[in-house]
């Protein structure tokens, strides 16, 4: 991969033009490293040890920044689509900091004006410097903006109907351009897959990613409450069988299968009710399963998602009872994990086995007997 290799001992004095043809060399690298990880990002192999994205994966295994993960992947993608740019910066005829300025300037607006100019562009900026660069990308995009057509503004198409079924929920929706990104863009980020021995179709990878879309917003919006909204749970119990077992679990709207209660009931506000037939004799005070407290406790060791190989962060997670609490698991540290929606539900309806280690690790015991370990991220505590 590496054109050239300089090295250089602590004492060593080096010429400037080694300097520069080691930092030249270095560039032309980045760039193949950048257009092999638009490689494995389509190719899908990143996704084998559960990572949510390609950004995720560099993140855990290349131990990068989340903002150099990002930028290495967006370049990628950059280089891929003009080939003309890609090549220039492969042989050196353009600098890093002049194809970032290319791609700065080149908008979702402005890309098929790219693709017819790119080859002129490159000609034009290649004996420039940086800073005139940027200059000439940013008159380019300014120029390029007058030739898009852009259709007056409307009042968009969009509708969406929904039925409730026996079995959850049926509907139908269109979304206008603007909309379809929006949507698309959200599915695209939220889409997860566990490597080989995830058998879900893409249909059902995307109809995930919108329920963890929806738990995400359900947990994380500002309309009233804090900004975790638990769900809120009925626990409805007839008088007269008081004293036998319970129990039918509902929300404001259904009752609730087996699996579902079971990862609402991990971390949710409960609401003891009492009836006789159709009257309510008792609606108790209502009590969250993960107190405040208790949830900032675990999420400081956790720091996000312990499901092996995810990295989503602590506000799309829910407090996991390693215990189940309809199995009279204890609402205590030592029972407790973060997992987000989508590990959280795949967790309850496969009946993974998890063990909280001494050490903070824990072991996830898969379907087919192999073990799985995270470790506890331990995220730094805030200031006042």
């Amino acid at each position: 991969m590496y054109d050239y290799v300089m090295v250089v001992d602590e004492d060593d004095v080096i010429s400037g033009v080694d300097f520069v043809d080691a930092w030249s060399a270095h560039e032309r690298d980045s760039v193949r490293l950048a257009v092999a990880a638009r490689r494995l990002e389509l190719s899908g192999e990143w996704a084998h040890d559960g990572s949510v994205s390609m950004a995720s994966w560099l993140r855990h295994h290349c131990r990068m920044s989340n903002r150099d993960a990002t930028a290495l992947v967006h370049r990628g993608r950059f280089l891929e689509k003009f080939t003309a740019v890609g090549d220039a910066a492969r042989t050196g005829a353009l600098s890093a900091g002049q194809t970032a300025a290319l791609q700065v300037s080149c908008t979702a607006a402005v890309e098929p004006v790219m693709q017819i100019h790119q080859e002129e562009l490159v000609t034009i900026v290649a004996s420039l410097s940086v800073a005139d660069t940027e200059r000439t990308a940013q008159a380019w995009r300014q120029r390029a903006e007058a030739l898009v057509e852009l259709a007056e503004p409307v009042e968009p198409d969009r509708h969406l109907r929904m039925a409730p079924t026996a079995d959850g929920l049926i509907g139908k929706f269109m979304l206008d351009e603007a909309g379809a990104t929006q949507f698309t863009n959200a599915i695209r980020i939220a889409s997860s897959w566990d490597g080989s021995d995830d058998a879900r179709s893409n249909q059902r990878r995307s109809a995930d990613a919108l329920v963890d879309v929806c738990a995400f917003f359900n947990a994380n919006h500002d309309r009233g409450g804090t900004p975790r909204n638990r769900p809120h749970i009925e626990l409805v119990v007839e008088e007269d069988t008081l004293r036998s077992t319970p129990i039918a679990w509902t929300t404001e709207h259904a009752r609730l299968g087996s699996t579902t209660s079971d990862v609402l009931l991990c971390d949710c506000v409960i609401h003891r009710v009492i009836r006789a037939g159709n009257a309510v004799l008792s609606y108790g005070r209502a009590s969250r399963s993960v107190p405040p407290d208790l949830f900032r406790a675990v999420a400081l060791r956790d720091g996000g998602c312990r499901y092996p190989g995810c990295d989503r962060k602590i506000a799309w997670c829910d407090a996991h009872h390693i215990r189940y609490w309809r199995h009279l698991g204890l609402t205590e540290y030592e029972n407790l994990v973060l997992l987000c929606n989508r590990h959280h539900h795949d967790v309850h309806r496969r009946n993974l086995q998890l063990k909280l280690l001494p050490d903070g690790g824990l072991d996830v015991t898969l379907s087919d007997g192999t073990t799985r370990t995270s470790l506890p991220r331990e995220q730094p505590a805030k200031g006042p």
